[in-house]
């Protein structure tokens, strides 16, 4: 029996069990697939939401403290697996939404600065993480911490017994823990029974290879984000589907995607795409969902970040372990 069960292994999951072990529990974390394959893999990995102002307040406080220790929590997990995720401080460059009333009023209230650029606002301390190598990162680090990772394993339901959650069934065992926490994206709607609450947005993305350097920021225009890595690669990015968990990708998505990274960036115009895929974000009509259950004793629930799980996931794993800790 563990001090605390996990549901979900993507980057709210993994966040969530490094924090509870780090505080001295002894965590399970299950996930039907691999951990970290998912909506966390299948993003940008920009540790910001990309127009705050058109986000809660939550998400942003959220957003702002997490924001404060990445750097530090990339830099431990590089000392403690050997895995760089490679956190760059690259700037976000936007070239649209920065001049509105909304922003403006928003920014002055915030704060909020950015130096002038020939094609918009560069908002300069913006910085991004290799998303695949985080979740490779993470993965590293909470097994070293002793958290027991069960993969390719379905959670069918929850066991509960006097309006208490005990654990989870699957299809071979029953795991029963002292505390629950479902951070399983938009498949939590299944366990928690909120279909109408969370559920899929699906997006797609390509990746195309450049000379470094060519794009120098990331780049945000028309809600579409251009980001380069390290080693020249682009990430193209993303679209917006209700079209439920529906996997396929679209030839002219990519082709779409592709133009618009060319048409701020003519030096693109030979570039191929190396790769195109779709995840799923995790949205939620009752905006984040960091909370307790509701009706049911020692559940939690970690899940509805939509696009901002990743520059979310410090803050919000920190939030769930001072609820269980009371």
């Amino acid at each position: 029996m563990s001090d605390c069960l996990v549901i979900g292994g993507g980057v709210i999951g993994m966040m969530s069990a490094r924090t509870l072990a780090m505080a001295g529990a002894k965590v399970t974390l299950i996930d039907q697939r691999a951990c970290g394959k998912e909506s966390s893999w299948a993003g940008g990995g920009i540790i910001s939401p990309l127009y705050p102002w058109q986000y809660s307040d939550l998400v942003n406080e959220l957003s702002r403290a997490s924001q404060a220790v990445y750097g530090d929590l990339c830099a431990a997990l590089l000392d403690n697996t050997g895995i760089d995720p490679e956190y760059i401080h690259s700037g976000l460059l936007m070239m649209d939404e920065y001049n509105t009333p909304e922003a403006q009023e928003w920014m002055d209230k915030h704060r909020f600065d950015f130096q002038s650029h020939p094609q918009g606002a560069l908002f300069a301390n913006i910085a991004q993480v290799r998303n695949p190598r985080l979740l490779k990162a993470l993965k590293a680090d909470i097994f070293k911490r002793g958290v027991k990772i069960v993969e390719y394993t379905k959670v069918n339901q929850l066991i509960t017994e006097n309006s208490t959650t005990l654990g989870v069934v699957t299809d071979n065992k029953k795991y029963y823990a002292d505390h629950t926490i479902v951070c399983s994206g938009a498949w939590s709607s299944s366990l928690l029974d909120a279909k109408n609450t969370i559920y899929p947005i699906k997006g797609q993305m390509i990746v195309i290879k450049s000379k470094a350097g060519v794009v120098e920021h990331i780049v945000l225009d028309q809600g579409r984000y251009i980001i380069p890595r390290k080693d020249g690669q682009l990430l193209i990015g993303s679209t917006m589907e209700d079209v439920g968990f529906e996997r396929s990708i679209d030839a002219q998505v990519g082709a779409d995607l592709l133009a618009f990274a060319v048409a701020r960036f003519p030096q693109l115009k030979d570039a191929n795409i190396e790769h195109h895929w779709a995840g799923f974000r995790p949205a939620s009509k009752a905006d984040v969902m960091i909370e307790k259950h509701p009706q049911l004793a020692h559940l939690y629930i970690n899940t509805g970040h939509f696009r901002n799980g990743l520059n979310m996931a410090p803050e919000s794993a920190n939030r769930i372990k001072q609820m269980i800790e009371g």
